[in-house]
């Protein structure tokens, strides 16, 4: 067979192998993030394992942030919990001190946080996105929100993050009781109890960075793309 021929056909297979693999799982990437479980203070409830964090899994798509927090527990037995996700952008406008539901949760890391997620999952849930700028929290915005078994996942767009490809931003995420008052029960960031009571304050002093890659699915459309033109020549 003709070397360019042969180069040809085994760029148009390796490119279709890129295009097929981004038609099966379309714009993932991400990365997990794992939590110590069982590090709950003696004197809190857990509920029934919902307040106890296993870990979050961050990814995006060529237009959002994706969040997926799995809880040691099932919602279906304990949905009293509420959850949250504190962020910090770095863009100047953060705060070290409180967040958009005026809980005793804190973020000093990368600036302070910037943006705040608090959801529920009792009755069909619902979840919230608070932003910070000129010295306070405006809001509420909706976000994308689901919860099934463990799982939760939010779909927050970059833009309303202000945030774009190859941005960097820092993280963390928390379990709390409900009532208002009632401090991170447990924190993504802490493999130790993070605080003793309920109402204690916790501050996120390193938190969990993640980076904002082209999506794969673009990606291999760009390979296709580049092949083609390769295989042609």
């Amino acid at each position: 067979m003709n070397t360019r021929v042969m180069c040809a056909v085994m760029a148009s297979a390796v490119a279709g192998l890129g295009l097929a693999q981004a038609l099966a799982n379309p714009g993932f990437t991400g990365s997990y993030y794992g939590d110590a479980t069982n590090d709950i203070g003696s004197g809190l409830a857990n509920g029934g394992g919902t307040l106890d964090l296993v870990g979050m899994e961050v990814s995006n798509t060529a237009t959002d942030i994706v969040f997926k927090l799995t809880v040691n527990g099932s919602f279906s037995n304990v949905d009293w919990g509420k959850f949250m996700v504190g962020i910090a952008t770095n863009n100047g406008s953060g705060t070290s001190t409180g967040n958009g539901w005026g809980r005793p949760i804190n973020m000093s890391a990368n600036g302070g946080m910037t943006h705040w997620i608090g959801s529920w999952v009792d009755g069909s849930g619902g979840s919230q996105l608070w932003t910070h700028g000129s010295g306070s929290w405006s809001g509420p915005a909706s976000t994308g929100f689901s919860f099934s078994g463990s799982d939760i996942t939010w779909t927050v767009s970059m833009a309303a993050l202000g945030l774009n490809v190859g941005d960097s931003f820092t993280f963390d995420a928390y379990s709390s009781g409900g009532g208002g008052g009632d401090g991170a029960i447990d924190a993504l960031s802490s493999s130790s109890p993070s605080v003793a009571n309920w109402g204690d304050t916790f501050t996120t002093t390193s938190g969990f960075s993640y980076t904002i890659v082209p999506a794969p699915g673009a990606l291999a459309l760009l390979a296709v793309a580049g092949l083609g033109r390769r295989a042609r020549k």
